[in-house]
């Protein structure tokens, strides 16, 4: 998953065109790039399909250790929320690369200025994601409750525009390794023996 989101974001060509670049620097740099852009593009999505399985998983995990039940809806609820936003960002660049030679300068133009500036709904779902996943982490000790506390400070990390690519690149790298040690542990709750039945014991 991790390895899939990395390769998308660093995959797809450097110096990709600014929100105010004129239509002909993207049609060239989209032309150039073109299968770069859809590969980018798959292998992300591919890369978000496998955080909710992730989410999902860790939410069955957390609900057995007897956490609040909201945490564990709220891991595969801001999984999802965190997926929808950062797909939005990869479906304008496959457009792009895939149509090029087929859109009007305007469409050009507005989905050049939405791949670079559409990015809210990609922050509000990893900070939504991070931070409950953190609490969730926290407080059912799933897998550790210090990995909880770095997720949450993960979540708030992607507020803050500077670092918040690296925040989310991060995020990728702590769930390939919560989900390892996920893997590798037992269920925090097991289902327990039945005991024999007490008149059969007696006879």
């Amino acid at each position: 998953m991790a390895a899939l989101i990395i390769v998308a974001i660093f995959s797809g060509g450097s110096n990709s065109p600014s929100d105010n670049a004129p239509v002909s620097q993207v049609v060239t740099y989209y032309t150039a790039h073109a299968t770069g852009q859809k590969a980018s593009a798959i292998v992300g999505a591919f890369g978000m399909v496998f955080l909710v399985f992730f989410a999902v998983a860790l939410a069955g995990r957390v609900r057995a250790s007897g956490a609040a039940r909201w945490l564990a809806y709220g891991v595969v609820g801001g999984a999802v929320a965190a997926t929808i936003g950062f797909l939005s960002l990869l479906a304008f660049g496959f457009i792009l690369a895939d149509d090029i030679k087929f859109l009007s300068p305007d469409s050009v133009q507005t989905l050049n200025v939405l791949d670079n500036d559409f990015f809210l709904p990609a922050v509000a779902g990893f900070i939504v994601y991070g931070v409950v996943t953190g609490l969730a982490v926290a407080v059912s000790r799933t897998p550790a409750r210090w990995m909880g506390w770095v997720m949450f400070a993960f979540g708030i990390l992607c507020a803050v525009p500077p670092i918040s690519w690296f925040a989310f690149l991060a995020m990728f790298l702590w769930s390939l390794v919560a989900g390892i040690m996920l893997a590798v542990r037992n269920p925090a709750a097991q289902v327990p023996a039945k005991e024999p039945d007490a008149t059969l014991a007696a006879a």
